[in-house]
Parts: structure tokens; sequence; C-alpha cells
């Protein structure tokens, strides 16, 4: 019986030092999970502080975007008024000509160049002597060139001049998203009374729209002379607004014939290279 009670007393004496052992298992099992409960609660925190930033970076881009293309708009529109007339003219000089015909002498510039050959642009009271299979000398500087009158409008007073060579061109002004607004600086270039190269500056003072086969004018107070007729009246990009064409008698009131005149009626309203 007392070896029994040994036994016995033995055994629980085991089983209390092996529940004993058990405790500091049981207590780091306990802060495990309590660590990995925190660490959960540390990733949704970091996962909803990652949604909360993307929200904010798209909202930053949103907004910086919004402000850079507000100062791109605030430039241009500043651009619009300031006319640097030395690079303009180094812009579109290489596209201008003096043109010469047997009614006169005119200028006329580029307007479409493909498949080497080139569209002149002039007035048709320039080249009126040539229009029926007659030539015409394109000049520019010490280089010249036979061109032929193609297309011609009367009543509207524009002209293409035919020159089998791949010359420069300039760009509509419509085309180039830069229409002419009152108050827009803007160049004459031309050859006035043979004089060529010469430029004269000014603003647009009106658009003046066209009516049955009157064509609509952009109104300007660059000096416009004799010579001038056929050359291009161009804004601060270089783009050309219209043809110069006359002058009201005074002084300080000149005209140009809208370049969407031109494009329509003789190009089919395609002004690009």
């Amino acid at each position: 019986m007392g070896r029994d009670r040994n036994v016995a007393v033995w055994a629980r004496v085991l089983a209390i030092i092996a529940l004993t052992a058990l405790i500091p298992t049981v207590v780091t099992g306990l802060s495990l999970r309590a660590q990995v409960r925190e660490l959960g609660d540390e990733v949704r925190s970091l996962k909803d502080r990652v949604v909360v930033a993307e929200v904010k970076r798209e909202y930053l881009q949103e907004e910086v975007s919004t402000e850079v293309e507000a100062v791109r708009e605030d430039v241009a529109e500043r651009f619009r008024d300031i006319l640097n007339a030395s690079a303009v003219v180094e812009r579109i000089d290489d596209a201008v000509f003096t043109i010469t015909s047997e009614h006169g002498q005119g200028t006329g510039f580029g307007i479409r160049s493909s498949g080497g050959e080139t569209w002149i642009a002039t007035n048709y009271h320039v080249v009126e002597g040539s229009v029926r299979g007659g030539r015409v000398s394109v000049r520019s500087g010490y280089a010249s060139w036979q061109g032929t009158v193609e297309r011609w409008d009367r009543y509207l007073d524009v002209a293409l001049v035919k020159v089998d060579d791949s010359m420069a061109v300039l760009v509509s002004a419509y085309d180039a998203g830069h229409p002419p607004a009152v108050g827009d600086a803007v160049l004459a270039y031309g050859s006035p009374y043979g004089l060529e190269g010469t430029a004269t500056v000014g603003i647009v003072s009106a658009v003046r729209p066209g009516f049955y086969r009157v064509p609509t004018y952009i109104q300007t107070d660059a000096p416009i002379n004799p010579g001038n007729s056929g050359g291009p009246l161009v804004n601060a990009y270089g783009d050309v607004l219209g043809l110069t064409t006359s002058t009201a008698p005074g002084g300080g009131i000149g005209f140009a014939i809208d370049i969407r005149e031109l494009c329509t009626k003789l190009l089919k309203g395609d002004c690009g290279s």
C-alpha cells in the first residue's frame, strides 16, 4: 500500500512538473498570437494609408496637370501679343517669293508642296495677264523658277502658281490652331516696289466677314504697299493668316484676304503641306 501511494504521489509531482514546463510555451504562443494580431492591424493600417496616399497622388497629379496646362495657355496667349519680327522673318523667308508676270509684279508664298511640285499662293490681280497659258517668274534672292498659273478666282482675287520643284511652304494659322483675334500682332512680308524681303508689323485691327462673292478680309494697320500684293500676313508663330491685297486711302488701313478663302476655293479646303 505504501509503495502504491508513493507511486501516485510521484505521478502527481511529474504531472505538475510537466504542466509547469508547458506554461512558458503557452505564454509564448499567446504572445506570438498577440504580435501577429498587432502586425495584422499595422498591415491593414498601412494599406489604408497607401490607398489614401494613392488618392492624394492622383489628385495632386490632376491638380499639377491642370496648373501646367493653365500656364501653357497663359504663355501661348501672351506669345500671341509679342512678335519677334526677326525670328518670324527667319522662319518664313524661304517660303516667300517675288512674282513677276506680264501684268506686273507682286509677292507669293508656298502653300502646298508634294511630288516635286509646289503651289504658290498670290493675288489674281498679280498674275491676271498670264492666266491663259502664260508663264510667270518666281524669284527668291538669286534663285528663280518659271511657273504657270494653274488655278484662280478673279472674284476672290486669289490664284495658284505651280512650280515644278520642291519648295518651302507656310502653314495656315487656322490649321495650326491659331486663328486671328483683334489685337494680335502680325507681320506683312513681301516685295513692295520690288524691294524683296521687306517686313512691316502691326496688329489685327478687325476681321471683316465676307458675303456673296466678297471674301473675308483681315484688316490690319501693318503697312502694305504696291508689290506686297499676294504676300503673306502672318502671326507671331509665323502661321499665315491671309494674302495682303490692298490698302485704304490715307494709310493705316490694309487688308488681307483670309487664307481660308483660297484653301476652300482652290485647294478644296486643304492647306497642309
